[in-house]
């Protein structure tokens, strides 16, 4: 009896099949190439790390109904008598607060869904965390004039002091958002100190400031923005 051996007739699989492909790494050599390297992974994590959700249409929203505030201020509030007109002044700003805020989350919201994104994310809640200490300040002063009548001519600083606060918010906001956050934030800074600080005449008066800011700054900032990155 023979022995018959049968051999494979594939043949044997070479050895770099069997080992996993190695990473291939090339080395930068010249400075010019590891500055633009640096310069893309810098623009990813920008885009990663900054709010690009913002409405432009939202700004002017905000702009015309801080106007109508200022409207119904001059007309409405200036002819109430003094215990009465300290009471229409803060429900006539705490209105357009609560119109600005509804205005600006829904505007947000369209602006987010249009680009694909959502406007409640992780980025979303540090810009809340960061808008909140200068709003929450505006709060507690406005709530502080409001229980002492005797500081009668004090509901008139309010005006600077929500300009003072709402750049504290905006510029902690910039921190995470577009450099034109920023540059709004330090406008409303500088627009405060002088409504604080310079003397009030005829041509000069907070609530011009207020138009001036809330309603002009606004408006001028949400055209701006709506132009340049879409509404």
């Amino acid at each position: 009896m023979r022995l018959v051996t049968h051999s494979s007739s594939s043949s044997p699989e070479p050895a770099s099949a069997l080992k996993p492909a190695r990473p291939v790494f090339r080395v930068v050599t010249s400075p010019g190439e590891a500055e633009e390297h640096l310069r893309v992974i810098r623009q990813a994590m920008e885009r990663s790390t900054r709010h690009s959700t913002l409405s432009g249409l939202s700004g002017v929203a905000v702009g015309l109904i801080a106007l109508a505030g200022c409207l119904a201020t001059a007309t409405l509030v200036a002819r109430a008598p003094w215990p009465l007109k300290r009471y229409e002044f803060i429900g006539v700003w705490v209105l357009v607060f609560a119109l600005s805020l509804a205005a600006d989350a829904l505007l947000t919201k369209r602006r987010a869904a249009h680009v694909g994104k959502k406007a409640r994310s992780p980025l979303g809640r540090h810009l809340a965390r960061a808008a909140a200490p200068g709003l929450l300040a505006a709060v507690i002063l406005s709530i502080f004039f409001a229980l002492h009548p005797s500081l009668r001519a004090g509901y008139l600083y309010l005006n600077g002091i929500w300009m003072v606060c709402y750049a504290v918010s905006l510029l902690g906001v910039g921190m995470f958002s577009r450099a034109e956050v920023s540059v709004l934030g330090w406008a409303f800074l500088a627009a405060g100190a002088v409504t604080l600080l310079l003397p009030t005449n005829a041509l000069f008066t907070p609530m011009l400031m207020m138009a001036l800011t809330f309603g002009g700054f606004h408006i001028a900032y949400g055209v701006f923005m709506g132009r340049r990155y879409g509404w």
